[in-house]
């Protein structure tokens, strides 16, 4: 089976990412990049995709499944750290203090 094009990547993905606008970049090295762009300002990007590993419906299932786990993965680690200052903040806080 040929490795699809960008259109029908864009169109899969967007069918199984219904709240995401996705936009896909082809590259000469046979890669791919992918934006999902959310409602209000969220936003995420993938590099670096091999297109020969995702032929056909159930490959382009599993690219979609793999996008989500990494979009759930940055999100933790992103709220992990709106969670938890930064140590030299604590210390230029507690400098300031009288």
């Amino acid at each position: 089976m040929d490795t699809l094009s960008r259109s029908e990547i864009e169109s899969a993905l967007a069918a199984r990412l219904p709240s995401y606008a996705v936009a896909c970049t082809l590259h000469a090295d046979g890669t791919l990049s992918v934006v999902l762009s959310g409602p209000e300002t969220d936003h995420f990007a993938i590099t670096g995709i091999v297109r020969a590993h995702y032929r056909g419906a159930e490959a382009i299932a599993r690219l979609a499944n793999e996008i989500l786990r990494e979009m759930v993965v940055s999100r933790r680690g992103m709220r992990s750290e709106r969670m938890h200052a930064p140590p030299n903040a604590i210390a230029w806080q507690e400098s300031q203090d009288p």
